[in-house]
Formats: C-alpha cells, sequence, structure tokens
C-alpha cells in the first residue's frame, strides 16, 4: 500500500517462503515440492512411484561422465534438483555453478568457461532458453566454444502451463550457424546423445528431451548414412521392388519423442497395404544426408515433431528436399504457430492431430488427393 502511494519509482524487496504454511513442502530440502506429482496431502508422499524419468536418466549419465573428464563443469540457473543436476552437485561441488534466474548469464559463463579449457554443461528447461538466444549465437556459436545445452521438458508439457511447453527449442537453434542438437528418443539414445555432446569442442551443441516417464527401448534396426531406421513394414519385399497396385511407399520421420507415434502411424499405414519406413535420427542438426536419400526412394514424407511445425526441422527436411532437386511430397506435422492452452499432454496431441491415427489420417488424404 505504501509502494503504490509513493508516487515515484519504488522497489519493493519480498523475501518469500517456498512452501510455507505446508509442512511437508517446508521439509523438502530438495526444492520445497517446485515440481511435485500427485501426492498424499497428509503426508506429501507420493500416490504412485513414478517410471524412471528422461531427469533421472541425464542425472545418472552426467556423474558418470565427470568422474571421468575432469574439465566438464556444470551450470544451472536455479533449477539444480528440477534439472537433474543434484547428484553432480554433491559429488562434484566445486564444479557446480548456479548463477540463480539469469539464463543469459549462464550461457556467457559457459563461453567464458569453454575458453579458458573447461566444458561446460548447461541444464535448462527447454522454455527457459529462449532468453539467452542472444548469447548462445553471439557469444558461443559466433566464436565456435564447446558448450553443451541439456533441455529438459522440450515439446508438449502440457499441465505445466501454456509458458512451459517446450516447443521453440528445434525451429530457433536451426538457425544458429555451426549448432548440434540431438533428440534421443529413449534412455540408450539419450546417454549416447550426451557423450557425443560433451566430445564435441569447437561448436554449441544440444540436447532435448521431454518431461515425465522414458519410454519404452526403440532400438535401430539399421543406421543409414546418419539416421536410425527403427520400423520397416515392407510385408517381406525387397527394399528396391514395387509395391503392389494401389500401395505407396512411405517414409516417417519420428524427431525425439515422437518416435513411438510415427512407428504407431507405420502401423496402421501398414494395415491400409502401404509399405512403411519409419527413421528416427539421433542428431537433427546438421540434418543427416542420409535423409534425404531415404526421402528419394520413397513416394510420400510425413515428418513429425513436438515442436513448431512453421520453421522446425520437419520444414528444413522439405526445404533441403526441394533444394536437391527432389519432387517426393513432403508433410509436416507438429505444434501450430500460437500459444497452447493449459491442458494434459494427450489433450494437446489430440487437439492438434500429433496422435497416431490422426498421422495415418493425414497420410491417407494426402495420397488421396494426388491419386
Amino acid at each position: 500500500t505504501r509502494a503504490k502511494s509513493f508516487g515515484a519509482p519504488v522497489i519493493v524487496h519480498v523475501i518469500t517462503e517456498k512452501g510455507r504454511g505446508y509442512k511437508p513442502a517446508e521439509q523438502d530440502v530438495a526444492d520445497r515440492f517446485h515440481a511435485v506429482g500427485v501426492i498424499h496431502p497428509e503426508t506429501g508422499l507420493p500416490v504412485a512411484q513414478s517410471r524412471f524419468g528422461w531427469t533421472k536418466v541425464f542425472a545418472d549419465e552426467i556423474v558418470k561422465i565427470g568422474q571421468r573428464r575432469s574439465d566438464v563443469v556444470a551450470i544451472t540457473a536455479a533449477m539444480l534438483a528440477p534439472v537433474g543436476l543434484a547428484p553432480f552437485a554433491r559429488k562434484f561441488p566445486q564444479r557446480t555453478f548456479d548463477v540463480g534466474i539469469a539464463e543469459q548469464h549462464a550461457a556467457t559463463s559457459a563461453a567464458g568457461m569453454a575458453f579458458a579449457g573447461l566444458h561446460p554443461v548447461v541444464a535448462l528447461y527447454s522454455t527457459f532458453l529462449n532468453r539467452a538466444f542472444d548469447q548462445i549465437l553471439m557469444d558461443i556459436a559466433l566464436h565456435k566454444a564447446g558448450v553443451t545445452f541439456m533441455l529438459d521438458r522440450s515439446g508438449i508439457t502440457g499441465d505445466d502451463g501454456a509458458s512451459h511447453n517446450g516447443m521453440w527449442d528445434m525451429a530457433l537453434m536451426r538457425i544458429v550457424p555451426g549448432l548440434h542438437l540431438a533428440a534421443p528418443r529413449d534412455e540408450e539414445t539419450l546417454r549416447r546423445a550426451l557423450n557425443d555432446a560433451v566430445a564435441i569442442s569447437d561448436a554449441p551443441s544440444v540436447v532435448r528431451y521431454p518431461k515425465g516417464s522414458v519410454c519404452d527401448p526403440i532400438t535401430a534396426l539399421r543406421n543409414e548414412d546418419g539416421v536410425d531406421v527403427i520400423a520397416q513394414f515392407d510385408a517381406g519385399l525387397p527394399v528396391d521392388s514395387e509395391p503392389a497396385a494401389g500401395a505407396r511407399r512411405i517414409l516417417l520421420v519420428g524427431f525425439g519423442a515422437m518416435a513411438a507415434t510415427a512407428i504407431e502411424a507405420g502401423h496402421k499405414l501398414n494395415a491400409n497395404g502401404h509399405l512403411v519406413t519409419v527413421v528416427s535420427p539421433l542428431w537433427v542438426l546438421p540434418m543427416a544426408p542420409g535423409l534425404l536419400s531415404l526421402a528419394a526412394r520413397h513416394d510420400l514424407v510425413l515428418t513429425l515433431e513436438d515442436g513448431m511445425a512453421q520453421g522446425g526441422v520437419g520444414a528444413l527436411l522439405t526445404e533441403q528436399a526441394q533444394a536437391g532437386g527432389l519432387t517426393v511430397p513432403v508433410l509436416n506435422a507438429g505444434l501450430p504457430h500460437e500459444f497452447l492452452d493449459h491442458a494434459t499432454r494427450d489433450q494437446i496431441v489430440e487437439k492438434y492431430g500429433l496422435g497416431s491415427q490422426a498421422i495415418a489420417d493425414q497420410v491417407m488424404a494426402a495420397l488421396a488427393a494426388r491419386s
């Protein structure tokens, strides 16, 4: 009240106590229930134990890397526990830096550390990377600094709120020259991507992964010039043989967490008589040359990402296909150019047609329009 009536610029400094009034939160020394799930209100204990999550995979692997490499340091922006850096901080307190709620400073500090011979790993929520875009572009990428960004809660987070959907990172990062970006699809590829990323010493690297439980393993059948082929629905036909009358060869590209959905859509398209190849490139940027060669062998391509469709990595494949003279149509499924309403992940997936049936229907409609 006094500040409101002061009549001039005034600063009100409020010291809050997180969790105040709720004992289980007050006694949670990790983060005072900053990111709490469904709990018993009397005790604060979870109603059901969650499956092993993406964040825990990162937390485990970064400690292993830290034990092997003394030059690897960790940076957080006031999110030590939520992004999974607490175990690293306990093991290597002198190699862990919390810069507060200042992602820009995290990026610039990381650049300085990289120039001094360290390899910083900056762990953030995906949506907060937006704050540090200028520093990534001008302080890190321009000078070819070896800095790794680990983006938790990438893609659709849904009930974290409209501001927390990590839907911008791939569209933003694809315009940064020289940047490497990985979109792992399961636990093994997340561990592999993190190890690959910290081995890059002359460019920024980004690894993005979603919120929640890790999906079941999705093993590659083979790798074609940097692209993992994760499913092949071909009824036993040789790769270059002609499909039956009316059938088409479809290539589905599932980036990161959308790989499982792409496989499900492939099943549905195959049930309609089409021959389907499903791929999921671990390293999205720079785009693997195998994607273009695979696209050239199919009648239609659909890319599926949990980020912006407009200007996203699927759109990049469309642009490269056109530049390479390919005539195969490339459809891009992803999120629209708008802020998403607060909703569950499943509700958002359904609303924007990113479920397996909707994807299969989109492909079928495109084929019908071309016949």
